[in-house]
This record gives C-alpha cells, sequence and structure tokens, in this order.
C-alpha cells in the first residue's frame, strides 16, 4: 500500500482553519499558507475517512484533535503570560505554526485497521514520531526552526526543543497527555557540580 500518495482529488480538502482557528493569528502569510498545505499535502495521503477519527496515538485512544486544539490554546497561554510577568516576547508565527504542524505526521504515522483501530504505517514504524511532517514542512519550504521543534516536541526524541516556544510545546504537550491519559513523568534525583 501506497503510504504518501500526493493525489488531493481522491478526497476532501481538510479544513485547516476551522480546526486550527488560530491560525489566522500567523501574520506572514507565506508561513500560515505553507502551514495549510502541508496539512493538506498530509491529509491527502491518510487513509483516515476523518480527522475527528483519529486517536492521539496508538496507546492513548482520547481523539487527536481537542488534544492538538488544546496544546494550541495552552501555548498561547503561556505566551501571553511570559510577556505579561516577564516581559518575554515568544515567536508567535513560528509558536502557532509549530504546535498547528506538531502532531499533524499523525495522519500517516497511523492507519485504521478493519476494526478502525490505529496501526503503524510504514511511516509509523520507520521514523520518529513528527519526524514526516518535518520532511514534507521542508519540502513546502517551512523554516528550519519550526521544523526543529516538530521533530523534538516528543520525549521520543533524540534531542530536547532549542528554543522557547519549543520548550513551551513540549511541556504542554505532556501535560495535555497527562490530562488526557496519564502521567509517564518520572522524577530523577539529578546533582549538578556547576564550574
Amino acid at each position: 500500500m501506497n503510504t504518501m500518495s500526493t493525489s488531493t482529488t481522491a478526497r476532501e480538502a481538510l479544513d485547516v482553519a476551522a480546526i486550527f482557528p488560530q491560525i489566522s493569528q500567523i501574520a506572514d502569510a507565506d508561513l500560515r499558507a505553507k502551514v495549510e498545505a502541508v496539512w493538506q499535502e498530509l491529509w491527502s495521503a491518510s487513509e483516515w475517512r476523518s480527522f475527528d477519527d483519529l486517536p492521539t496515538s496508538g496507546e492513548i485512544a482520547y481523539p487527536a484533535k481537542p488534544h492538538s486544539q488544546c496544546v494550541l490554546t495552552m501555548a498561547l497561554s503561556i505566551a501571553d503570560a511570559f510577556e505579561a510577568h516577564h516581559g518575554l516576547r515568544v515567536d508567535r508565527d513560528l509558536l502557532i505554526a509549530a504546535a498547528i504542524l506538531q502532531d499533524a505526521s499523525k495522519v500517516v504515522e497511523y492507519r485504521p485497521d478493519a476494526a478502525g483501530k490505529p496501526v503503524h504505517t510504514e511511516i509509523g514504524t520507520t521514523f520518529l514520531h513528527g519526524f514526516w511532517c518535518a520532511h514534507v514542512a521542508l519540502q513546502h519550504g517551512i523554516p528550519l526552526s519550526v521544523c526543529h521543534i516538530m521533530v523534538t516536541h516528543s520525549p521520543g526524541a533524540a534531542k530536547f526543543p532549542e528554543s522557547i516556544e519549543g520548550k513551551i510545546l513540549y511541556y504542554v504537550d505532556q501535560l495535555d497527555v497527562i490530562a488526557i491519559h496519564k502521567d509517564r513523568w518520572k522524577k530523577h534525583l539529578m546533582v549538578q557540580v556547576q564550574r
């Protein structure tokens, strides 16, 4: 089965603005259009009939849509709090673009089996979560800073996000997983010597 068909005529386009109304807050119109184009390319290759049917993961049956929406909402709230209380300006275009795209590859990382349960596709078993979306995003000219966040937003990533926008998304994503699933964080004793 071809997991990356690029035919967009076989299915209706995804209404990205209805799912993520905050996309309109991306000031850079070119970036906004590219975020939309990445979602459309991934959706056209997806085997899911409706975005509402996509679960958060194979382990977490909760729908991906409210999870992704909550992550975006929390990320923007934290950006607002950082600015109000610390005067720290967060790049909102970068934050919104990354938040909208961070889990977009799930539509091609999973497919529904005969019973509608999620199973990994070849993309999902070959690459780490977020890689395929970053790959497609680079082809559309999405900045490296956004792509870096996509491949580092998950605890399974080899690197930790470098930017404040990436760190915000990393933590709010994990907090939302705790809210909808369970706490997977463990506290480790860490002694660090400063030199």
